[in-house]
């Protein structure tokens, strides 16, 4: 059942695919109390129902909240566990950001927190993303005494996200944006063409979609 939930959620761009997945989940998480697998894929279920609803809407933030708090029910059976570390700090993130800057702050601490457990765990986890994770935070908050902001560090963990991971599209467009707030333009401009020049990833139209616009949108500006 776990394979169909991921093979579900993987479609998560045809529509019913990811309201069928939390279907599945919640009959198993009844069935099987036990298992922080099934709170992890439910928290990233929701994730996505939180991406593709409305900007600024309610069912936004509440499939945020949701894909939080199954993380954390996740975390609560397993510290060490991979997909409820993960996907809680995911939640977590956007969630702060519906909820305003004081939200954000706040979320950065349990963000990076479980993000290290995931780098410890599995570095590789989802086409790099806890080294992709850690970067993009590092990127945009604020730096030393306020919060962990560091770009030097920031480019560190997304170099290594591309390294593991080359073909996944925000890999190169957040490492092209710390590259270009360092003055490394021209590297920058390595990264941001290959978005440019790469296919959509057949089923992911609409997420890929999204970096590869703001890559374009980056070239117009700085070529």
């Amino acid at each position: 059942m776990l394979e169909e939930v991921s093979q579900l959620i993987d479609k998560r761009e045809t529509k019913g695919s990811l309201d069928k997945a939390i279907e599945i989940l919640e009959r198993l998480k009844t069935e099987h109390p036990e298992k922080d697998i099934i709170r992890g894929k439910l928290s990233s279920a929701y994730f996505y129902k939180g991406l593709f609803s409305v900007e600024g809407s309610r069912e936004r933030e509440d499939a945020f909240d949701h894909g939080v708090k199954y993380g954390q029910e996740a975390i609560t059976l397993n510290p060490r566990a991979i997909y409820g570390n993960f996907w809680c700090a995911s939640n977590l993130g956007y969630l702060g950001m519906c909820r305003g800057a004081l939200a954000s702050l706040a979320s950065i601490d349990p963000f990076k927190k479980s993000m290290e457990v995931v780098l410890r765990e599995n570095e590789n986890f989802y086409f790099a993303g806890p080294h992709r994770a850690l970067g993009r935070l590092m990127h945009q908050a604020p730096g030393w005494p306020i919060s962990i902001g560091n770009k030097n560090k920031a480019a560190e963990h997304l170099e290594k996200a591309v390294q593991i991971a080359p073909n996944f599209f925000n890999n190169r467009l957040y490492l092209a944006e710390i590259l270009m707030d360092l003055g490394k333009k021209e590297k920058a401009l390595e990264h941001l063409n290959w978005c440019k020049a790469t296919p959509l990833n057949p089923g992911h139209e609409i997420e890929d979609g999204v970096y590869k616009e703001s890559a374009e949108k980056l070239l117009k500006r700085i070529s």
